[in-house]
This record gives C-alpha cells, structure tokens and sequence, in this order.
C-alpha cells in the first residue's frame, strides 16, 4: 500500500484540469485488503485510470485506487478462456494482449481509455459492442467492512452505459478483478457505418479480428483527440435513447437526422450529431472547447479548469434540449 498527502492528479486526469487529492490511497497487492478498514477512510472518491472524471472542485479529501495488472488464465476450454483480470490493467493494452493470444470478443473496444476496472462501471461500448457481452463476474472489495464481493454478470444489473456500481449505495464499493470469457474462435463485427467504411476503402473483404481492432484504432485516431495531447475524456455524453413517436415527430422536422433502431419501440440517436446540428462544434467557452472534428467529446482547448468545461457541458444541454426537446445525460462522471 502507499499513501500520498496533497498529491496533484491534474496530469492523472483525462482532462488535465487542476485538481488535488489531499489524500490518496494506492491499493497494490490484495494482501492490503484487510488493512483498508482499519485506515477508517470516510467517502473516498473511486478511481481508476481516471480518464473518465471531470472534476469541478480543483480539490477533492480522500481518494483510492487499485493499481494491480495481472492476468490469470482461470479456465482454457475448447472454444473459449476464461481469464481473470486486476482492476489496474490498463484497457487497449489488455485487448492487444489478449488478440496477440488469440482470444476474442473486445476488439470493437480498443483504444477506450481508462484501465480494466472502469469498464463495467460504465458497462463501455463502441461500434456495435458492449464490455457486458463478455463479462462473467466482477469482484469487489467494500472499502468500508474489507467484505470482499462477487457479482455475476446478472447482478451486475449491465444497461447502456450503466451497471449496479452506477448506484448510490455501490460508491464505497471498489472493483479489483474482473473476469471475461472470451472466445477462441473469430466472429468479427464491422457493422457499423465508420468501420463498414473503412473496410471497403481498404479492400479487406473478410476482415478478422485483428482487421477490425485495427481498423478502429485508425478511426479513433482521425476522429478523436489524443488525450495526452489534448485533455478530453472522450465521448461526454451518452447517446440518448428515445421512443419511435418522438423520434418520428423529429425526423419529419430534420429530415437527415440518423438514428440506430433498438427495438420495436425506441431508437438510439448519435449525440454528436444533435450538438453538431445546434451549432456547438468548435465552440470556446473560456478555456474549454467543443472538438473540431466530433462535437460529442469537450475538450482542455486553453488551460482550462473543470468548471469552464462544466458550464459549457450544461450550456449544450440547454441548447440540445430546446431545440430538440431531448436531454442529454453524461457519461462523464462529474465531481462537483
């Protein structure tokens, strides 16, 4: 276990605003598990790679972390292995490895940022998958008691960008393994719009796991600001989700208004495409900014603090919800 005292996070950060933790516990073996009750931390903030934060308040009390990263192959059957991941893995890099193994089912997911015990929290999703399909059980530790927790995938509670840790009640509750099924045998998904594409400008008519994994990463890149570049925590806020009779009233308004049909009574419609059409994409507001390129993710334009970034998130959601007459909920977590 180390503990750092006034520690500066700003560079920890997705959006490299100012911020520090007056108090910050680094969990590094599971042999620390039966310490943490006795250190009688109050409300400590839950964080991973920390990407996916913005933090309003440049100072925040208490502050935890598990840093573990191992892999361990828990089960090797015929068509598929089970392995089990430490909460401190960095994403891209666990995919990377497991591909390179030939093991998969997360390739739609590369180059999401943040580390391995982030991803069911926020159940993470792109091009057509969701982390969900491949996760059997998560184990947590209860920062509080030391109760060490396993959750199968069903209680687990996965929805679009939402899980059970999303729950008031699951906040002194901290991820430290995850484990994923995945399989042995290629069943690439392409499609999706970007990727279907990029295939075809390429020439890869039957594109193999590796294909779309690469694929995505060039897509990602063009489109998306490198965060150790630009601070941004991706995509700010989710897609919403809205019924077919909202949807039909609006189309007849914005005839080119795309949408990703989900079932027979409601339809996904792509964020970016909503602040874009209102006009927001490019925008400044003090030091933040809206990207140039995708209008769904905020950016560290100028020396910006998490306030600035905040304000202009709220200013959208005025906007979007006037003109639209829909609300826009982040997926950024917020810390005020």
């Amino acid at each position: 276990m180390n503990i750092l005292y006034n520690h500066d996070l700003t560079k920890f950060t997705g959006f490299k605003t100012p911020v520090t933790v007056k108090k910050f516990v680094l969990i590094e073996h599971e042999d620390d598990f039966d310490i943490l009750p006795s250190m009688q931390l109050e409300k400590p903030l839950i964080i991973g790679g920390g990407t996916n934060y913005l933090f309003v308040n440049p100072e925040i009390n208490e502050a935890i972390s598990y840093t573990g990263t191992s892999i361990t192959l828990i089960e090797d059957a015929d068509k598929y292995s089970t392995v089990r991941v430490e909460a401190g893995k960095n994403w891209h890099e666990f995919i990377m490895e497991m591909l390179e193994k030939g093991l998969y089912g997360l390739e739609n997911l590369v180059l999401i940022p943040g580390n391995v015990g982030a991803a069911p929290v926020q159940n993470i999703g792109a091009y057509g998958r969701e982390v969900s399909e491949t996760i059997i059980a998560v184990h947590c530790l209860n920062i509080h008691s030391g109760e060490r927790i396993l959750l199968t995938h069903e209680e687990c509670m996965f929805q679009y960008r939402h899980s059970i840790f999303k729950h008031h009640e699951w906040k002194h509750v901290m991820i430290t393994h995850v484990d994923f099924r995945l399989n042995k045998f290629e069943s690439p998904m392409a499609k999706y719009p970007d990727v279907e594409e990029y295939l075809r400008d390429h020439e890869i008519e039957s594109p193999n796991s590796k294909d779309i994994a690469h694929a995505i990463i060039q897509i990602r890149n063009k489109k998306l600001p490198n965060p150790a570049f630009i601070g941004n925590a991706g995509s700010f806020f989710k897609n919403p989700i809205i019924p077919y009779s909202v949807y039909n009233n609006l189309k007849q308004i914005y005839l080119d208004m795309p949408s990703y049909p989900l079932n027979e009574h409601e339809v996904k419609l792509p964020a970016g495409w909503l602040i874009d059409k209102a006009g927001w994409k490019d925008y400044r507001h003090n030091g933040a900014g809206v990207h140039d390129r995708q209008a769904l993710v905020l950016i560290n334009a100028n020396d910006a603090i998490g306030l600035d970034i905040y304000e202009l998130s709220t200013m959208i959601q005025t906007s979007v919800q006037e003109l639209y007459g829909i609300i826009l909920e982040p997926e950024v977590n917020i810390i005020r």
